[in-house]
């Protein structure tokens, strides 16, 4: 009875050193993982101090303005050059303006299909779904309507080369080359 008793003691005197050993390196591997990471922390707050020194060393007034002096050698305004706004003639052309591009085409790859993630894959193609494209309450630009095959004015073989009414046009003249 004695020696069960103690067996059982010691194993369990053993057990608690061995996890009181445990639990101190897993204890002294922390403290110094936080002493590294308040290191670092120090070294990026005094690189972050000069960063901010050099920075307003660099943006100072009278920096800036030796430099715009040196460098760019403008002189001052002069009272003729300030006026009112009033005084100002409005022009008679109006600002040009570069026309919209026209829409693309319309295409069977723009709805989304019935299989399951299909609107997704429209839509990760780049490919608008009508379901999420978004409501136009402005004037929108009607799609250029294509022009049929003219004779180019200028090209390699003296001006007999064909322009290209659409892609299909472009990709059976590859094809056509190939053979």
């Amino acid at each position: 009875m004695i020696h069960r008793g103690l067996l059982f003691w010691s194993i369990a005197a053993i057990g608690t050193a061995i996890g009181l050993f445990t639990v101190k390196y897993r204890v002294q591997d922390l403290e110094e993982k936080i002493d590294r990471t308040n290191l670092k922390i120090v070294e990026s707050q005094q690189a972050t101090h000069i960063l901010q020194i050099e920075w307003d060393y660099l943006n100072e007034a009278e920096r800036i303005e030796r430099l715009a002096q040196k460098s760019l050698k403008l002189e001052q305004a002069s009272i003729k050059q300030v006026v009112r706004l009033d005084s100002l003639a409005t022009s008679s052309v109006p600002p040009r303006r570069d026309s919209p591009l026209p829409s693309p085409p319309r295409t069977g790859t723009d709805v989304p299909s019935s299989k399951p993630g299909g609107g997704r894959v429209a839509a990760e193609a780049g490919s608008p779904s009508p379901a999420s494209a978004p409501l136009s309450t402005g004037p929108t630009t009607p799609p250029r309507p294509a022009s049929p095959k003219e004779q180019a004015q200028s090209g390699p073989d003296g001006g007999k080369q064909r322009v290209a009414a659409s892609i299909d046009d472009i990709l059976s003249r590859k094809e056509e080359v190939r053979r």
